[in-house]
């Protein structure tokens, strides 16, 4: 897989695509990408939210698709501001190497600590897994990871590997190193996790086996992660240390 970790800047749109396409073309013989979130809307405060939308035939994921079937990979391709109907949602999408959005994923907990996201955005309400050529795959946001609940609910529906786009601030960065670890751990599962850098971000996309070791990890600057995971050995994992089978799921009432 390969993880972009790529630099939030103010350029002009044409500019940011040719890097993007440029980081991109580096990616070849992955068979998994990840970009970070809102790349393609550059301006993570929200305030251009309206202007920036876009539907999933919009310029944003056509171009994303004619990556990934130029990759030959499965491409997380960040998120955009989705418009849908008088809505707006931060999208995540995952296309397939034929070029085909395969699932869609609406950021479901919006930022309201010193955030216009919430105030400007709709969130989605539905937990996403996508199988795979490897594997089956949950999706997730930013914010996301703050509530355990949401991989819980990917791992129930078979998810082996959690996809988080972000664009995580420097302030919160040690949140961001526990978080990514607690939902492996928990969940028996690897987190991939992939983060915008400059103006501010923290960049340190990372991988996270199921143990809650950091199998790879990329510093603050612009640049490639890239790194191999079998999902078998989840599977594997999961069955000789079956801490799932031994979850205690009654709710209420005395211990």
């Amino acid at each position: 897989m390969a993880l972009v970790q790529l630099k939030l800047a103010q350029e002009r749109e044409a500019e940011r695509l040719k890097r993007v396409d440029t980081l991109l073309a580096e990616t070849k013989g992955a068979d998994l990408v990840l970009l970070p979130e809102l790349w393609s809307v550059n301006c993570p405060g929200f305030s251009m939210s309206q202007a920036k939308a876009e539907s999933l035939e919009g310029p944003t994921v056509s171009f994303l698709r004619e990556k990934a079937v130029r990759l030959g990979s499965y491409l997380l391709g960040g998120t955009i501001i989705e418009k849908d109907g008088e809505s707006l949602y931060n999208s995540a999408i995952l296309i397939d190497p034929q070029g085909t959005v395969i699932s869609k994923y609406r950021k479901s907990h919006l930022l309201g600590y010193r955030s216009e996201e919430r105030r400007t955005l709709t969130p989605g309400n539905l937990v996403v897994t996508a199988m795979s050529d490897f594997g089956c795959l949950g999706i997730a946001v930013c914010y996301d990871l703050r509530f355990p609940e949401v991989f819980r609910s990917m791992a129930e529906r078979g998810a082996e590997a959690f996809l988080i786009t972000a664009a995580w601030p420097w302030s919160r960065a040690e949140a961001w190193e526990a978080l990514c670890a607690a939902r492996a751990v928990e969940n028996q599962g690897y987190t991939i996790a992939c983060d915008a850098c400059g103006r501010g971000f923290l960049g340190r996309s990372m991988v996270i086996d199921p143990w809650g070791v950091r199998t790879a990890s990329l510093g603050t600057r612009e640049g490639l992660l890239r790194t191999e995971v079998d999902l078998q050995e989840v599977r594997e994992f999961r069955a000789e240390f079956p801490a799932w089978s031994e979850r205690r799921l009654e709710r209420g009432g005395s211990p």
